[in-house]
């Protein structure tokens, strides 16, 4: 949700793992196993494929000028021809470049810094969007911050969660977004799931917010009753 408009304004794609057994199997399960193994790529390219789908649905029903993000593994990123690849279906599906963000861990930045910033920054070069997610837990070095090619810093949820127990003004969380804006990057706090967040991000300038307090993961046909439901909100406000 933009905080400004105070709408939403992009969907991040999350994956399941769908077991007769065990139903919804949450990614902590499994994307470890993918990556050891490397199915991740052919698992990636199909998380890629519904999403960039999802957003196509979005776009018949008046809701193209959103966006759709979607995570990307490091062994995606540093896979032959994922740059192509990627572009390819962009371009297929007939989707401007700019409605689509591509999400990878902070983490990701410890090894291998100069090749997966040069990669990121050729995706950027083509329109798409740039975020680290889980910011302020993984590399955090700040001289190489700001040498990265990206768009938007996630701030992690842990200095969100914080903000119900402790004092706002002792709080380091505005001061992450101010350092995001300085360094020429949107702030996007994760974990939102009270009110009492919402106004302090809101307060300290934060751009977006994403998290519970506005819808708990939900699949495509909600996600859309979701937008009806707000223009109809919008709709009996006017």
């Amino acid at each position: 949700v933009d905080l400004k408009t105070d709408k939403i304004s992009a969907f991040e794609a999350l994956v399941r793992l769908k077991n007769d057994e065990f139903g919804l199997v949450s990614p902590i399960e499994f994307i470890h196993l993918a990556e050891k193994t490397r199915l991740i790529i052919p698992i990636g390219e199909k998380i890629i494929d519904q999403a960039l789908a999802f957003y196509i649905k979005l776009k018949a029903k008046g809701y193209g000028d959103l966006g759709v993000s979607i995570n990307v593994s490091v062994i995606q990123l540093l896979s032959t021809g994922f740059i192509k690849v990627f572009l390819d279906k962009i371009n297929k599906a007939k989707i401007l470049p700019g409605h689509i963000t591509i999400e990878i861990t902070e983490s990701v930045f410890s090894s291998n810094f100069d090749e997966i910033n040069r990669i990121i920054g050729e995706f950027r070069k083509n329109g798409v969007k740039i975020a680290i997610d889980d910011f302020g837990t993984g590399y955090s070095s700040l001289e190489k911050e700001r040498e990265l090619n990206v768009d938007c810093l996630k701030i992690d949820r842990h200095f969100i969660e914080n903000l119900t127990v402790l004092d706002p003004r002792t709080s380091i969380t505005s001061d992450i977004i101010s350092i995001a804006h300085k360094m020429g990057h949107s702030a996007l706090a994760e974990g939102v799931e009270t009110l009492k967040q919402k106004e302090y991000l809101s307060s300290c300038g934060c751009d977006k917010i994403q998290g519970f307090l506005i819808s708990r993961p939900v699949d495509e046909d909600v996600a859309l009753k979701l937008l009806q439901e707000q223009d109809n909100f919008v709709s009996e406000k006017d």
